[in-house]
């Protein structure tokens, strides 16, 4: 839609996750708790994270500045936390945009972008 109506650029960050499965007992540590980490070796403008899922954790980073850089923010951040997620298994891995703002034309005759 967004290439139909002429939606226009915009600028967007880049959003890179693991989800590992850790064991029993290290899961009990986020039973109630998620963490955030700063600084320029996990992103230069964005976080690092660590999300509880079900039955395993998200581990991420994020950039809109250096986007080519993103793996590098990766095993920062995997660094970071790695006594927490020692021994565990990458269930998955994604990476998605995440604009920064609307595109300037959403909106042409009987077409919307959402």
């Amino acid at each position: 839609v967004a290439k139909a109506i002429d939606a226009g650029k915009y600028n967007f960050a880049i959003a890179f996750q693991e989800r590992i499965k850790i064991d029993d007992e290290k899961m009990k540590f986020y039973e109630d708790l998620a963490e955030m980490y700063v600084g320029d070796d996990v992103s230069p403008d964005f976080y690092g994270w660590v999300f509880p899922k079900y039955d395993h954790v998200g581990v991420g980073t994020g950039t809109v500045v250096n986007r080519p850089a993103i793996k590098q923010y990766q095993n920062a951040i995997r660094k970071r936390c790695e006594k927490k997620i020692e021994g565990g298994k990458i269930l998955k891995i994604e990476a998605h945009p995440i604009p920064e703002h609307y595109r300037p034309k959403r909106v042409l005759s009987r077409a919307a972008l959402v």
